[in-house]
């Protein structure tokens, strides 16, 4: 068949041939083998760590010293000043609110420097609402209510119990904080009711109780978180 192969026929035959294989091998169409032994790298992640969250310390106590000022209503002249001392116990259940806790007493003292011959006892459960619980300064604003009791230094226990008054308290603070311990300073006013005798005698004999007590307090004290 090759013998009668004319060479026109050939030559058109030779020229597809040849276009073909170039064809095949055009750039762009072929993909050489990969080397031996080489492997594409696996792509790379980047893991993104977050900050570790605030250590939570929700319990506190707190030792305070400070001043108190009580006034009978409408008798400025008859005001009482004490010392003060106070002891609290603090639980922060949310994020800005705390709950506290705070029993306090003095002796009262006289414009010379002289001990007088009163007594102040005080306990309060009140709430806290704190602006910035995880920053190094933090203030708050507070509410609360409880007893506060002035009497002679020689009373009785019975004589005592006749002074208690239920008192409503507001105030305002501001804490200076390391990691578990904190200094700060705080400004309460306080407005008491009758005693328990006066509102007896109210009830039985239609007798006005006296005046309540108002005024104020400030502290200077420390905490310690845990």
């Amino acid at each position: 068949m090759m013998g009668s192969m004319s060479p026109r026929v050939f030559l058109s035959f030779a020229t597809v041939l040849v276009a073909g294989t170039a064809y095949a091998q055009a750039p762009g169409q072929y993909a050489p083998p990969s080397a031996p032994g080489y492997a594409q790298p696996p792509p790379q992640t980047v893991a993104v760590v977050a900050p570790p969250a605030p250590v939570e310390r929700r319990w506190s106590i707190g030792l305070a010293a400070g001043q108190l000022e009580l006034t009978p209503d409408g008798y400025d002249e008859a005001r009482q000043t004490f010392d003060l001392g106070q002891l609290a116990v603090r639980y922060r259940p949310w994020r800005h609110l705390e709950l506290e806790l705070t029993l306090g007493g003095g002796h009262e003292y006289l414009e010379g420097g002289e001990e007088g011959d009163y007594a102040v006892a005080m306990g309060t459960l009140a709430a806290r609402y704190r602006f910035n619980p995880h920053e190094s300064w933090n203030w708050w604003l507070l509410a609360g209510f409880g007893q506060t009791t002035v009497a002679p230094r020689t009373s009785t226990q019975q004589d005592i119990d006749a002074a208690a008054r239920a008192h409503g308290t507001l105030g305002v603070g501001i804490e200076k904080r390391w990691t578990r311990f904190a200094l700060q300073f705080e400004l309460r006013a306080i407005a008491t009711g009758p005693t328990q005798a006066e509102l007896d005698a109210e009830t039985q004999y239609g007798y006005m109780p006296g005046p309540g007590l108002s005024g104020g307090n400030f502290t200077f004290g420390a905490n310690y978180y845990f």
